[in-house]
């Protein structure tokens, strides 16, 4: 007896991080969500500390082509200027 084989297919699977901000239910990929270097959390531009660069992270290996934005989250900016004082 044979069994079918599943087909795979050859569709890329895309991630979308939704943002991890308390009510805000906003997603979207890696270039449009920024991960926060303090909790690893995603969030949208809009709950990401302005006043704090974000950098284009090229996790290794490149031949994979991933990339995606890190900066902090307004929550952790807020508990560092706090320990800062």
């Amino acid at each position: 007896m044979v069994l079918p084989q599943p087909q795979h297919t050859t569709t890329p699977v895309l991630i979308t991080p939704e943002c991890e901000a308390p009510g805000c239910h906003v997603s979207g990929d890696q270039y449009t969500m920024v991960r926060c270097r303090s909790c690893s959390a995603w969030y949208c531009s809009e709950h990401v500390a302005a006043e704090v660069p974000v950098t284009l992270i090229r996790p290794a290996p490149r031949m994979l082509g991933l990339s995606y934005y890190q900066g902090i989250c307004l929550a952790c900016q807020q508990k560092r200027q706090q320990t800062s004082h």
